[in-house]
């Protein structure tokens, strides 16, 4: 399944399921079953089944899982004639993993982590595809960073290494955008991180049998059509399932948290001379099976 935010005709966002060029109305596509079997109240049932939030429709846990399985026809809508937004926008969580390549480690001249360095976004910082993202008031250092996203499907608590991939829903594209200047203020990294629209994420979800192996991924960043990032999750330092167990024994996971998994190498601050965004440039980001996401930059 590719879970998609979505909206038409400048209506709220609602959950789908990317169907090659069109986009199934899951909510509306349950409702309709229902009805069939002459459910009364199907869609009341259908929306307490599937909201609008991504976070609440994994908090359904099995019983949203079923329903949806349990959809043979779908209502639809044209891919074309869509917005779609984030694929989730509200995780509990926002947790960020930095130094996860060792390529990477190096070309910031970054010694190699022992363990994991943890910091955090906000929801805030989330955006849609295609939504610009904003170069903070004084900055002159705005910098790209893809990363695979790794979104929680249930809770998770002293997870063992081996079973850490049974508790994560599914997988996305994350830009960790990062206002370097801002970030090197302190030891504390937050600071460039955190700005209003630091996180583009999409277009989609890919679940585990769209992703059936997070280890073997390529990650690429094009910044106005030439590339400057090409690496693999191959070389993660700290892979998922490390990842998972860690932090599930530091707090508990919950459906619909998110954790962005670190950059490869081909960032701006790495390159002599560094090179930064400005205003009108355009970045996309490609992740094997789980598309592309594009956003232009715009001064804030």
């Amino acid at each position: 399944m590719k879970l998609v935010r979505f909206s038409t005709n400048g209506q709220s966002p609602r959950l789908g399921v990317l169907q090659g060029d069109r986009i199934g109305d899951i909510q509306a596509s349950l409702a309709a079953q229902l009805a069939r079997h002459d459910v009364t109240r199907s869609q009341e049932i259908a929306a307490a089944l599937v909201p609008s939030s991504t976070r609440a429709f994994l908090e359904g846990g099995i019983a949203t899982q079923e329903a949806v399985r349990s959809i043979t026809e779908w209502v639809t809508v044209p891919a074309a004639t869509s917005r779609l937004h984030a694929p989730i926008a509200d995780p509990g969580k926002f947790i960020c993993i930095g130094l996860n390549y060792s390529d990477h480690a190096a070309e910031t001249g970054n010694a190699i982590p022992k363990e994991p360095p943890i910091f955090a976004k906000w929801p805030n910082a989330i955006i849609d595809p295609g939504e610009p993202i904003l170069r903070p008031r004084g900055s002159k250092a705005l910098d790209w960073e893809v990363e695979l996203g790794v979104v929680i499907g249930r809770p998770a608590r002293y997870v063992s290494r081996d079973k850490a991939l049974d508790y994560v829903w599914g997988y996305t594209i994350i830009n960790d955008a990062s206002a370097r200047d801002f970030q090197m203020i302190t030891s504390q990294w937050m600071a460039g991180k955190i700005f209003e629209t630091a996180a583009p994420v999409g277009p989609f979800i890919g679940d585990r049998a769209e992703v059936s192996d997070p280890h073997s991924l390529s990650l690429k960043t094009f910044v106005n059509g030439k590339q400057m990032q090409n690496g693999n999750t191959k070389t993660f330092i700290f892979d998922v399932s490390y990842l998972v167990s860690y932090l599930s024994n530091l707090m508990t996971l919950m459906p619909g948290d998110l954790i962005a998994t670190g950059t490869p190498p081909g960032v701006g601050l790495g390159m002599k001379p560094p090179v930064y965004l400005n205003a009108g440039d355009v970045v996309r980001m490609e992740i094997t099976g789980l598309g592309t996401l594009e956003n232009p930059i715009k001064d804030a």
